[in-house]
Order: C-alpha cells, then structure tokens, then sequence
C-alpha cells in the first residue's frame, strides 16, 4: 500500500513527532511504501495514494484539502475541543465542558498568542465537521475518544490505538549512575513540575530528584526549588536524546501532569521497563498507566508527597 503521512512542522519535538516516528517505522516494516510530508502535496499528488495518515494539522483549510474517504486523522491532543489545545483554563483548572463559541470564547484571550486562539474558537465547529468525513479518526485512549463523543463525534468512526513503544526502548541496557527520583518531559505549566518541588519539601526523608526535559519553566523552577531550599537536591539535566536509559536507571518515575493528558507516553514507557511510577490520576494517565502506577488525586501535593515517600 501507498501511503502519506503528514504531520507539520513543529518548533519543539514532542510526544505527537515521536508518535509520528514510531507509526512511519511500523509502516515500512509491514511492508509499505510510506511517503512523509509537511506540506501538503497537490490533489493530483495525493490521487497517487492509497491512505493518508494525517497525525498533526492545525490549519482547518489545510485539513479540509484531504480527500475524506481515505484519510485517518490521528486526534494527539485537546485541539478540536479546546482552542488552547490543553483543555485547562488560564486560571489552571481543568475543562471537562464539550468546546464551542461561548464556553472557550472566554478562555482565548487569555493565550499568548490571543488573535490565532480566538480563530481557532470560530474554527472548531468547522474542524468537527471536517472529521467526521474522513474515512476513521484514530486517538490514543479511551480518554480521548470519550472526550470526541461528548463533542459530538460518531463512536463508531472512532478507533483506540495507544502509541507505539519502540522495542529498543525497552531491550537496550543502561550505562550511568542511579537514580532516585525522575522526571521526563517537557518544562511547562501543565506538566505539573512545580508540584513535584513542592511535594518533594514536604518528604520526611529526603530524595533526590533528576529533571529530563527544557521548556519556558525552567528559570522559575530552579528559582523554586532554590526557595524550597531542594537545590542541592534536584538536578535540571536539559535534554536527553535517550530519555530510556535514565528510565532503567530510576528508583522511581513521577509523572506530575496536572492538566489532561491524552495519554502519557513517559508512564506508560516506564511501565515497559518495570520502574515503579507515580502520577495524578487525570487524562489517559491511569490507562497509560496499565493499573501498575500508583495513581493519586490531581493536584494534590500531599498525597504526591506521601506517594514518594512508599515508593522508595
């Protein structure tokens, strides 16, 4: 089979590219003839193709180009829902509402980047309608695709298919000190981070805790765990090209994530290498999670806290 891939370019690469990557590489091992594309070629091009696999397009005009009966488009996060694709408000709590004009007309202006964001709100009914022609949508939880059904999306159109947890990352051996404490992931709001210093200052007995991972949170992370006096504590490691070894290494793996995560690839990939793993119980987290996580309510810095303390 001839087959397109289309995922845009994107300026940090994250769980949706590594996603991508895995899905293209599953692809050619099956024996297909895989092409992939961040622009989307002309309609007579895509003619050429049996299937087209749409993993990330933000654009509603670029999405509507796709000839409906034989694109899959994979749903990665909250943006047919929410217009700040995180689906939690600027005053940080979770947004369980189905999207439309009037609930997320309130939440856009808030987003840096306000004007795009408030398009997107008028775009999302449109982007709906869209994904309901094409021949299937794929998300990767059952989270996901309730949350599409509440949005009025057909059920039956929707297919579960968690993300691929490439084998090497599970087989490969490790080389490097021990860890204790471990996070992976992106320094950002959502990911919950700043919970994870706090319950770290609240622990009887003191760990260390490794940060794999950069984002626009991490000036005011180190200003915080400065402050929790946990500097000589935690180590910020930037990026690791192999995440996984430092996984195989770790005593335990804390995935903080307050917002929704759609699923949680660092669990579930934790999970593969028998780490034990502690995480809010939020999103597609207790799913990622296998029922091997312990899992505690979001947002709450004591039961973290107390969490940590049974994992050593």
């Amino acid at each position: 089979m001839k087959i397109l891939v289309y995922v845009e370019k994107a300026a940090v690469r994250g769980g949706i590219e590594v996603f991508a990557e895995r899905h293209v590489a599953e692809l050619k091992a099956a024996g297909h003839e895989v092409s992939v594309e961040s622009l989307i070629p002309s309609p007579s091009a895509l003619d050429q193709f049996d299937e087209i696999i749409v993993h990330k397009c933000s654009d509603v005009k670029t999405l509507a180009a796709f000839p409906p009966e034989k694109t899959v488009y994979y749903v990665h996060d909250h943006e047919p829902i929410c217009p700040r694709t995180y689906a939690y408000t600027p005053l940080g709590h979770n947004c369980t509402r189905p999207g439309g004009v009037w609930p997320c007309i309130f939440c856009a202006p808030a987003c840096r980047n306000w004007r795009p964001a408030l398009a997107r709100v008028f775009a999302q009914g449109r982007r709906r309608r869209i994904m309901a022609r094409f021949r299937k949508i794929v998300v990767i939880s059952e989270f996901m695709k309730s949350r599409l059904v509440a949005n009025g999306i057909d059920s039956g159109k929707i297919e579960v298919r968690p993300p691929v947890i490439a084998p090497a990352a599970v087989t490969a051996g490790s080389a490097g000190p021990a860890v204790d404490l471990l996070y992976v992931g992106q320094l950002i709001r959502g990911k919950g981070v700043q919970l994870l210093l706090r319950a770290m200052a609240l622990l009887g007995t003191p760990r260390t805790l490794d940060v794999v991972g950069t984002g626009n949170m991490e000036p005011r992370l180190k200003a915080l765990a400065a402050r929790l006096v946990l500097a000589d504590r935690v180590r910020f490691n930037g990026f690791q090209p192999n995440p996984q070894d430092w996984m195989r290494r770790a005593a335990c793996v804390v995935v903080p994530s307050f917002w929704q995560e759609p699923y949680g690839l660092v669990a579930a990939e934790a999970v593969a290498l028998g780490r034990p793993v502690v995480a809010f119980a939020v999103g597609g987290l207790p799913e990622a999670c296998g029922g091997r996580g312990r899992l505690v309510p979001p947002g709450d810095v004591k039961a973290l806290a107390a969490a940590l303390e049974e994992s050593k």
